[in-house]
């Protein structure tokens, strides 16, 4: 998720927002997985932003450059194999930004989570017929948490992971998740602070009914 949090990072020195993580995982393994980028709550200062192009010294895509990222970023996952229905989806009036496709294989999953990171051979994601596990690692530029300016604006700024299953959800390690009241769908939300101090935050093994 490197160049999504690239562009979170740039837009952040002006707005806060919210990415969630959406996952679908079948008992075969495949599943659908949604990224969203959501900065709704702040779309005016985020338009400004954009506008200006450039806040605090810093370069703010555009939105031609925000729509080509996420086209390349279509072209390049599109070729993985066990990846299918590709779509990217662009909202300038709200400024939600969103990532669909289905996988095959975790394996294929974690092949475009490196994609995102430019990253290789990390594990992101883990399963068998008994569980499901979530190994979080963020890529955030070092000096981010450095500056005190940013820190109330991170603390305000989230992480979300949905996670839906085929069968009930035991349990689940994470302290801090929620199990839905139909035991299908666990819920974690962190403010990206924490997680961007201790990436082990949105870790989560969650045990699947046999």
């Amino acid at each position: 998720m490197k160049k999504i949090f690239a562009l979170c990072c740039c837009l952040l020195l002006t707005s806060c927002f919210e990415i969630t993580e959406r996952i679908k995982h079948h008992d075969d393994q495949s599943g659908e997985y949604t990224l969203m980028v959501d900065f709704s709550k702040s779309w005016l200062k985020t338009k400004s932003a954009i506008w200006l192009e450039e806040v605090d010294g810093v370069k703010i895509p555009n939105e031609q450059e925000i729509t080509q990222k996420l086209t390349d970023f279509k072209s390049k996952v599109s070729k993985i194999e066990g990846i299918s229905n590709v779509t990217t989806k662009t909202d300038f009036d709200r400024y939600i930004f969103i990532i669909k496709l289905d996988y095959k294989s975790l394996k294929a999953l974690n092949e475009v989570v490196n994609t995102l990171n430019k990253q290789k051979n990390q594990i992101h994601f883990t399963a068998n017929s008994k569980s499901f596990e979530r190994i979080a690692s963020y890529p955030i530029p070092e000096n981010l948490l450095k500056d005190e300016k940013k820190k109330e604006d991170l603390e305000k700024a989230n992480i979300v992971s949905i996670y839906t299953f085929d069968r009930d959800v035991l349990n689940a390690s994470n302290a801090n998740c929620k199990i839905s009241p139909n035991k299908k769908t666990v819920f974690l939300k962190q403010s990206m602070y924490s997680v961007l101090k201790k990436s082990s935050l949105m870790n989560n093994t969650i045990q699947l009914n046999q």
